[in-house]
């Protein structure tokens, strides 16, 4: 700030951060936000934290977003700096997760000469398919309105990133200008859904004989877990989830995960039903078995319950739709349906729904949860990360067949951090890291396979050096397992691509400086975990799996006949 209480651009961004409470800033350094970066360099309590690719800072701010429910902010210079951060982006977008995305920009008296100015491309129009809002600032005395729009439009309605695209001249131009709190230009408050409508979902849920209840990845950013269980006892429904851990796996009326690598129990009980009472859902590809009718079933009326009511209908046709917050219109749920929940008999339901959660154990057992085979059964290392980690701790998963056996295998207590829809390959361990800033003080662990390991592996620099201690679980058998596994069912085994050269891993973490184990036996998984969790340090471990036709996906995998 100059003499007359002026501001830079830059500062303004920087005081907009601040009063928005964000504490890190994810990116790689470069000179078209070198006057932001140095700002927040001298502002104490924003941390910026270098990553080694800018498509990094993007999957760690999204971790951090969904860890906190709070936008996770990354930043990267003009050119390849903001091209580098769009397939992490494109992964927000599609997890509905509020990222602010900053980008260096052009000086705006060479804007719009295209290749003839260094690193200059149309950074709005590149973002624009991928954000919520995507928008280039001109003049230094607007910087604060569009930060505040940032901040806005990623946190309202159906949440995710929003581009600022910011000129070199535009943060060293100086204005006097005010920054606002944020209850100044955004509200707190949850949308309730229309009266009518919640009316009509709990007569529908009342008639029915066997609702059962599907909640999404709306879930998480609606926090609303706690009124999805009160709901589930109250009127006695079960509870499936098609974002794993959505709900705690281990309470009596959850049945788990349910889609293509889904629990069969959970399937069972959604094609029982009369009613599906969806929760932020959008019944997507992955969930639906490519919208047949292999999990949702034909003629069962559907109630759908989302933020967006343009997801109503998308897929499916349904019975009702229900716009709001979903823990405003549970709440409003539960209250209306508490003096009927005396007539509910709910005891016969949880018990067949416990007999059929047992069975599904007793079939992990005989598939190899307790396997003492060499190479290692993914089940039993699914098995024995159970045993160690806690209920506190954060777990992240990988795309692919790593995901497959993740999601079969393993009992989730918290929502997981995943590659999502996008599916984006090396994003999970990332997001661990960003979520793991978070919450220095939680346990934190990425499940992970190779070939994803080997995409973005160079962070483990960004690990090491801003001790971050995550625990990276890498499942080795050499091959992309799941694009080989269709390989030898639709191309005759002709193996093109999927062969991987993995490097020793061990040696690899142990030359940066973390902690490094190989583990080729299933009784050095638990002792092995408990020393890398133990060296509050960046570890990996390298766990030696069975590469058999047999191991590439679980055996509960959907098949869609002609599509891969």
């Amino acid at each position: 700030m100059n003499e007359k209480g002026s501001k830079t651009g830059a500062e303004i961004i920087v005081d907009c951060l601040k009063a928005e409470g964000v504490q890190f800033v994810f990116g790689v350094v470069g000179s078209a936000i070198l006057d932001l970066l140095d700002v927040i360099y001298r502002t104490p309590g924003i941390r910026f934290i270098r990553v080694q690719h800018e498509q990094a800072g993007a999957f760690m701010a999204d971790g951090y977003a969904k860890m906190t429910g709070e936008p996770g902010i990354c930043t990267a210079t003009c050119g390849p700096g903001v091209t580098n951060m769009v397939t992490g982006v494109a992964g927000a977008f599609h997890d509905c997760s509020p990222l602010i995305v900053i980008g260096g920009d052009i000086h705006t008296s060479h804007y719009g000469r295209g290749s003839s100015n260094f690193h200059e491309i149309d950074q709005e129009a590149l973002f624009r398919p991928i954000t919520k809002m995507s928008k280039r600032i001109e003049r230094v005395e607007r910087v604060g309105e569009f930060m505040r729009m940032g901040f806005r439009v990623a946190q309202s309605g159906r949440k995710g990133p929003v581009y600022l695209g910011i000129p070199r001249n535009i943060q060293k131009e100086e204005v006097r200008g005010e920054v606002w709190p944020k209850e100044r230009y955004r509200s707190a408050s949850l949308v309730r859904g229309d009266e009518r409508a919640i009316d009509q979902a709990c007569e529908l849920l009342l008639k029915a004989k066997s609702p059962v209840m599907l909640g999404g990845g709306g879930v998480r950013w609606a926090m609303a877990q706690s009124e999805i269980l009160e709901l589930a006892e109250l009127m006695g429904i079960p509870v499936a989830v098609n974002q794993k851990g959505c709900v705690p796996e281990d309470h009596p009326w959850s049945v788990g995960v349910v889609g293509t690598t889904g629990y069969p129990h959970a399937r069972d009980l959604i094609r029982e039903a009369d009613l599906l009472l969806t929760l932020g859902c959008t019944l997507n590809q992955v969930t639906t078995a490519s919208y047949t009718d292999q999990v949702i079933p034909r003629g069962a009326k559907i109630i759908q319950v989302d933020i967006d009511p343009t997801e109503f209908g998308k897929n499916f046709p349904i019975e009702l739709g229900v716009a709001g917050d979903l823990k405003a219109v549970l709440r409003e749920m539960i209250e209306q349906l508490k003096p009927e929940a005396s007539k509910r008999e709910k005891e016969s339901r949880l018990r067949d729904i416990l007999l059929r959660k047992e069975k599904f154990e007793e079939r992990l057992l005989s598939e190899g949860a307790e396997s003492d085979a060499v190479p290692i059964h993914r089940l039993r290392l699914m098995r024995d990360l159970n045993k160690v980690l806690g209920k506190d701790a954060i777990i992240s998963s990988e795309s692919g067949s790593t995901n497959g056996w993740f999601y079969y295998g393993f009992k989730a207590h918290t929502p997981l951090l995943e590659p999502g829809g996008l599916s984006c390959m090396g994003s999970g361990w990332c997001m661990a890291m960003g979520a793991s800033v978070a919450y220095p003080d939680r346990p934190v662990v990425s499940v992970i396979g190779d070939g994803a390991f080997m995409m973005t592996l160079n962070e483990l620099a960004t690990a090491v050096d801003n001790k971050i201690p995550v625990v990276v679980v890498v499942q080795h058998n050499a091959v992309y397992g799941n694009v080989r596994r269709k390989q030898i069912t639709h191309f005759e085994e002709r193996f093109a691509g999927s062969e991987l050269y993995i490097p020793d891993l061990t040696k690899f973490a142990r030359s940066f400086g973390a902690h490094g184990e190989r583990v080729e036996k299933p009784e050095q998984i638990i002792p092995a975990l408990g020393r890398a969790l133990a060296s509050e340090k960046p570890a990996v471990l390298d766990v030696i799996i069975d590469a058999s036709k047999e191991s590439l996906e679980p055996p509960v995998k959907l098949q869609v006949k002609d599509r891969y």
